[in-house]
C-alpha cells in the first residue's frame, strides 16, 4: 500500500510487546481477584458486580502461592534468554518470534479454562509460558537491528519497546474492568485470542531483513544501502563465528547486563508486586487497582518514544556522542525513579502513591530509550546474542518476586523493606553504567566473512564487516562468486552485494 516496510515492522513489534507483556499484568490482576486472601473492599472507586455469580471465582490459595507462579514464569523466562540469542543467529528470528507469540497465547487459553482446578496446572503452564517468551526479546533485537537505519535507530527501538510499558496500562484497565463486570477469566480469554491472531499476522508479514522482502520500494532500499546495519542472515556459519570470549569479557556488555538485571527487578516489582502493594497497604479492590496502575506505564510509553527521538536528534547534530547519549538517558531516567521507589513505602495515601508512580515511571521512559537500543549500538550483527546475554539479567525479576514473597506480610512495614531494597539496587546500577557503559560499536562486533572461492592449498581469507565503509573488497571487475561486475574493472563491492549474485 506504499507504506514503508520498516513502519510495518515497528508497528507489529509494538503490538507484539503490547500483547505479550500484557500477559504478565493480566495474570497478576486475575490472581489479585481470585485469591480469597485479597477480598478487599474497604476503599474503592468501583464496585464489582460479578461477586457471588456464576462468573465469579474465589480460590482458597495464599498470596505466597501466586508469588510462586510468578517465580515459575521468570525462571522459565531466564533460562531461554541466552539460548534465544544464539538461535536467532542460527535460525530465522522472525519465525521464532511469531512462534513465541502463538504458544504463549495458547498457554493463556489453557489458564482460562483449567486454572481453577489445580495450582499445579497454573505452575506448569506459567513455567512453559515463560520459557517460550524467553526467546522474544533476543529475536526482536535481531529483527530490529536489520530494519533500523542508523539515523532512526533509537526512535525505532524506542517506539517498538514502548509497547512493553504501555501493555501494563492497557492490561490493568482491561483486566480490572473485565474481571469486575464480565467474568473472572475475561482478561485471559481476550489476551490469549489476541496473541494467537497476532502470531499469524506476524508470520505472514515480517521478514528477517529488508533484502528478503519482495515488495521493498527502491527508495527504502536505498535508505538501507546507505544507513543499514548490513547484517548477515541467520546461518550455521554465522552462529559458529560468534565471538563469545570477547563478549563475556567486555565491560560495556557487563554494564548492559547489570542494567537489565536491575531494570528487570524494578519492572517485575511494578508489574507483579505494585497491585499487591495497593491491596495490602491501602485495601483496594481489583477494579480500583487496575484504574490506578493504568496511568504510570502510559506516561512511560510516551517518554520512551520522546526520549528515543530526542537522543537521535542530539546525536545526529553532534551535540552528544552516542555513549554520552546512552549514559545521560540512564542517569536522568533511572536515577530519580530509584529514589521515588524508595520513598513509596512511606506515603500516607494511595493517591500520593499513584502520583509518585506516574512521575517515576514517566522519567524511567527516558532511561529505557537508552539501554534498550544498546545491544544494537555495540554490535548490530550480534544484537540478538548481546540481548540474550543481557536479558539473562531477568534473574533480577526472579529475585524480586522471590524477595517479595519472603518479606511480604500484608502490612506497610514489609512493603517498606521491599521497596527500599528495590530502589537501592536500581541506584547502584545507574552509577556502574555511568562508569562502564558505551554506545560505540565494539571491535569484535563485526561479522567475519569468508571468500566464497578459495584457491587450492591456501587458507581462507577473512574480511571485516561490511558495516564499516572503509572495509570493502576490490575484486578487479569480477565478484567473488564469478559474476561479472556491474560497474566494470576497479569497482568496489562489499561482500553483502556478492551474496546477492
Amino acid at each position: 500500500m506504499g507504506c514503508p516496510k520498516r513502519v510495518i515492522v515497528v508497528l507489529l513489534s509494538f503490538l507484539g510487546f503490547l500483547i505479550l507483556f500484557g500477559f504478565r499484568t493480566v495474570f497478576t490482576m486475575v490472581m489479585v481477584y481470585v485469591i480469597t486472601d485479597n477480598d478487599n473492599d474497604e476503599e474503592t472507586i468501583f464496585k464489582c458486580t460479578v461477586n457471588g455469580t456464576a462468573w465469579d471465582l474465589q480460590l482458597d490459595w495464599s498470596v505466597a502461592t501466586s508469588q510462586y507462579f510468578n517465580t515459575a514464569y521468570f525462571v522459565g523466562y531466564v533460562i531461554t534468554q541466552l539460548p534465544g540469542g544464539y538461535l536467532a543467529v542460527r535460525f530465522s528470528p522472525a519465525k521464532m518470534l511469531g512462534g513465541s507469540i502463538l504458544f504463549s497465547g495458547i498457554c493463556f487459553l489453557i489458564l482460562a479454562f483449567f486454572m481453577k482446578y489445580s495450582p499445579i496446572i497454573v505452575f506448569v503452564t506459567r513455567f512453559i509460558q515463560g520459557t517460550v517468551e524467553g526467546v522474544l526479546q533476543p529475536a526482536m533485537s535481531s529483527v530490529l537491528s536489520a530494519w533500523a537505519p542508523k539515523s532512526e535507530r533509537a526512535r525505532i527501538v524506542g517506539f517498538s519497546f514502548s509497547g512493553v510499558y504501555l501493555s501494563t496500562s492497557l492490561a490493568s484497565l482491561v483486566t480490572g474492568v473485565g474481571t469486575c463486570y464480565v467474568s473472572w477469566n475475561f482478561g485471559l480469554f481476550v489476551y490469549g485470542i489476541l496473541g494467537i491472531l497476532l502470531s499469524f499476522v506476524w508470520l505472514y508479514a515480517i521478514y528477517d531483513s529488508p533484502d528478503q522482502h519482495p515488495a521493498l520500494s527502491e527508495k527504502e532500499r536505498m535508505i538501507f544501502q546507505e544507513e543499514g546495519s548490513n547484517v548477515q542472515l541467520a546461518s550455521a556459519a554465522l552462529a559458529k563465528n560468534i565471538p563469545w570470549k570477547s563478549i563475556v569479557t567486555s565491560p560495556p556488555v557487563w554494564a548492559l547486563l547489570l542494567a537489565n538485571f536491575t531494570r528487570s527487578w524494578v519492572f517485575a516489582t511494578m508489574v507483579t508486586e505494585i497491585p499487591q502493594y495497593f491491596a495490602d497497604v491501602f485495601r483496594l479492590n481489583v477494579a480500583t487497582i487496575g484504574f490506578l496502575t493504568f496511568f504510570p506505564p502510559l506516561l512511560m510509553s510516551v517518554f520512551i518514544v520522546f526520549g528515543g527521538i530526542l537522543m537521535d536528534v542530539l546525536i545526529q547534530r553532534n551535540k552528544l556522542s552516542t555513549t554520552a547519549g546512552r549514559k545521560l538517558s540512564i542517569a536522568i531516567g533511572f536515577g530519580p525513579e530509584a529514589i521515588i521507589v524508595m520513598a513509596l513505602g512511606f506515603v500516607p495515601s494511595y493517591t500520593t502513591a499513584s502520583v509518585l508512580l506516574v512521575l517515576a515511571e514517566g522519567l524511567a521512559g527516558l532511561g529505557i530509550a537508552g539501554y534498550r537500543v544498546n545491544p544494537v549500538d555495540l554490535s548490530p550483527q550480534y544484537a540478538s546474542v548481546l540481548t540474550g546475554v543481557a536479558r539473562s539479567g531477568q534473574l533480577g525479576a526472579t529475585v524480586s518476586t522471590g524477595l517479595a514473597g519472603a518479606l511480604r506480610q500484608k502490612n506497610a512495614e514489609s512493603w517498606q523493606k521491599i521497596l527500599l531494597i528495590t530502589g537501592a539496587v536500581h541506584l547502584f546500577m545507574v552509577i556502574i553504567y555511568g562508569i562502564f557503559g558505551s554506545g560505540n560499536q565494539q571491535d569484535w562486533g563485526h561479522p567475519v566473512y569468508e571468500k566464497l572461492v578459495k584457491p587450492k592449498k591456501e587458507p581462507p581469507k577473512k574480511y571485516g564487516s561490511t558495516s564499516q565503509t572503509s572495509e570493502k573488497v576490490e575484486m578487479n571487475g569480477t565478484l567473488a562468486n564469478g559474476c561479472p561486475s556491474k560497474k566494470g574493472i576497479g569497482s568496489i563491492y562489499d561482500v553483502q552485494d556478492t551474496n546477492k549474485h
